[in-house]
C-alpha cells in the first residue's frame, strides 16, 4: 500500500485504540520508524482522541465511579508487571489503546476517563462502518457485472435463435430465392428475397442499399398480375428480417419513399433494386 492508502485504510487509528493484532503492530510500528508523516497522524489521533473525550466528559453516575476507578487502577498495575517482566516483553511501551486510557487518567480528571468508553465506541463504530462499506461497494460492483453478463447473454440467446431461425428458412426444401438487383441509379445495390408458400413466410436479407436519407424509407413491394402491393418499409440491414406475405407475386421492388411508406397504390420514390422469379 501507498501513503495515502494506508492513511485511508483506518490501520493507524485501529493502532491507537489498540484494535491490531501483533502482526499489525509489528507492521505499523514498521512504518512509523520509517516516516515522520505517519508518526505526525498517530499523535494527531491521539491528541485528537483525548480532546474528544474530555470535551465530551460529563459525570457518570455514581455507581460506575468505583468500577471505572477500578479498571484503571488494573490497567496501571498490569503497566507496572509489564516493566517489571522486562525480560518477557522487549519493550515497556504500553499498547497503543491503553496509552489513551492512561493518558488520561494521569492528567485529567476520571469523568474525562469514563468519556473515552464513548471515543471507543464511536471509534469502533467508525472502523466497523467502513469496513461495512467496503464490502456494500464490493458487492454492487458484482451485481452490476452480474448484470452485464445476464444482458450479453441475453444478446447472444437473441442472436443465436435468430440465426437459427435463418438456416432453418434457407435448409427448408420449400423456399424459393429472388434477387433484386440494383437500377441505373444504383446500379451495386443488391437484395435477396426468401418465401415459402407452404409455411406463408417471406424474408428479406443481405440487404445492400445507400443509406436513406433524413425522412425517408426503403419500401419493399410484392408484384401481382402486374400491380404493386405493399410488402411493407424496412431499415437496410445484412441480416434476415420478416416482411409482408404476399400471394401470388411474381417478382419484388424496393423504393425510397417519405418515412412511413408510400399510401398510394405504387411506388412513389424511385425504384432501386428489383427482380422476378
Amino acid at each position: 500500500m501507498n501513503e495515502q492508502e494506508i492513511v485511508s485504510s483506518g490501520l493507524l487509528e485501529s493502532y491507537v485504540l489498540g484494535f491490531t493484532s501483533e502482526e499489525e503492530n509489528s507492521q505499523v510500528e514498521k512504518w512509523l520508524t520509517q516516516n515522520a508523516e505517519f508518526r505526525k497522524h498517530v499523535e494527531e489521533v491521539r491528541s485528537t482522541l483525548e480532546d474528544y473525550a474530555w470535551e465530551v466528559a460529563q459525570e457518570p453516575p455514581a455507581h460506575l465511579r468505583n468500577q471505572i476507578l477500578g479498571s484503571l487502577q488494573t490497567l496501571s498495575e498490569a503497566g507496572k508487571t509489564a516493566v517489571n517482566g522486562a525480560s518477557h516483553r522487549p519493550s515497556a511501551e504500553p499498547a497503543p489503546g491503553l496509552s489513551i486510557l492512561r493518558s488520561i487518567s494521569g492528567s485529567r480528571n476520571w469523568a474525562a476517563a469514563a468519556a473515552v468508553i464513548v471515543v471507543l465506541s464511536v471509534v469502533g463504530n467508525i472502523l466497523l462502518f467502513r469496513q461495512w462499506k467496503k464490502t456494500e461497494d464490493l458487492v454492487s460492483s458484482l451485481e452490476s457485472q452480474n448484470t452485464q453478463l445476464a444482458n450479453n447473454l441475453n444478446v447472444q440467446k437473441a442472436s443465436f435463435i435468430s440465426i437459427r431461425e435463418e438456416i432453418a428458412v434457407l435448409q427448408n426444401p420449400g423456399t424459393k430465392l429472388i434477387k433484386l438487383k440494383g437500377e441505373p441509379i444504383a446500379p451495386t445495390a443488391f437484395a435477396m428475397l426468401y418465401w415459402n408458400d407452404d409455411k406463408s413466410e417471406t424474408y428479406l436479407a443481405n440487404v445492400q442499399l445507400p443509406s436513406a436519407p433524413n425522412g425517408k424509407q426503403y419500401q419493399l413491394w410484392a408484384i401481382v398480375d402486374g400491380k404493386p402491393v405493399d410488402a411493407g418499409v424496412f431499415d437496410p440491414v445484412t441480416s434476415m428480417q420478416k416482411v409482408k406475405q404476399v400471394e401470388g407475386a411474381s417478382s419484388y421492388a424496393i423504393s425510397l419513399e417519405p418515412k412511413g411508406g408510400s399510401r398510394e397504390s405504387g411506388p412513389t420514390g424511385q425504384v432501386y433494386v428489383k427482380g422476378g422469379i
